[in-house]
Order: structure tokens, then sequence, then C-alpha cells
């Protein structure tokens, strides 16, 4: 049996206790949130090989992973772990600067390990 790539996938909590990456995914469609949890089992099983049309590098430590119209933003932590820290319905192209801002500052502040809890 393969052993998974990834050890620990974590959601961002953020400064006010909320998880908005669990969040959005929970309001998801039923057949949206499976495609979801699919990528995510596929990213815990890849890890650093996970590459398109599944997943992507953005630059800066931030990738994401993209089941349909939806995009998860991540990043590797300590080594083998990945943090969710964003998650959008893209609707242009091009990924908006202030979504990649917002996971920039998410990610400096999850490597404080304060910021993110384990998902199940």
């Amino acid at each position: 049996m393969d052993q998974d790539k990834i050890r620990n996938i974590y959601y961002y909590i953020d400064e006010r206790g909320l998880n908005p990456v669990r969040e959005y995914i929970q309001a998801l469609p039923q057949d949206e949130r499976a495609k979801v949890f699919a990528y995510l089992a596929e990213l815990k099983k890849q890890g650093h090989n996970l590459r398109r049309p599944l997943a992507d590098y953005l630059g800066q430590g931030i990738y994401e992973l993209r089941p349909k119209a939806n995009r998860i933003f991540y990043f590797f932590f300590l080594k083998d772990n990945v943090v969710l820290l964003h998650a959008i319905r893209k609707k242009t192209d091009k990924i908006r600067q202030r979504d990649l801002d917002t996971c920039l500052k998410r990610k400096i502040s999850a490597e404080g390990y304060t910021r993110i809890e384990r998902m199940v």
C-alpha cells in the first residue's frame, strides 16, 4: 500500500477564531464539496508532486487546488503538512491580487502555529 506524502492537512483559523476555508467548503453544493474532498485526498497522496490540472503553484510558497470553478489556496508547512489558507469561486482567468494578499497574510500568521486546526 502506498504511503501518503502529506502527513496532515490543517485549516487556517483567523484572529476571530473562524475557519474560513472549512466554512466555504461546507457552503458548497454536495457535488462540489465531494470534488473538493477528492482533490484534497489526491493532494494528501501526491504532495508536492500534484500538478495541473488539479493544482498549480502561484508563487511565494502559495499553491491552489483547482476543483471546477473553486480555488482552495494552501502552502506546505514543515515539509509534509499542508495548511489551507483561503477559498474562492474563480470568475475570471486571473487570481485577484487581493486574494493573493490574503493568502500571504494568513501564511505568515499560520507559520506561528497558533492559527491552524487539523482537518479530520
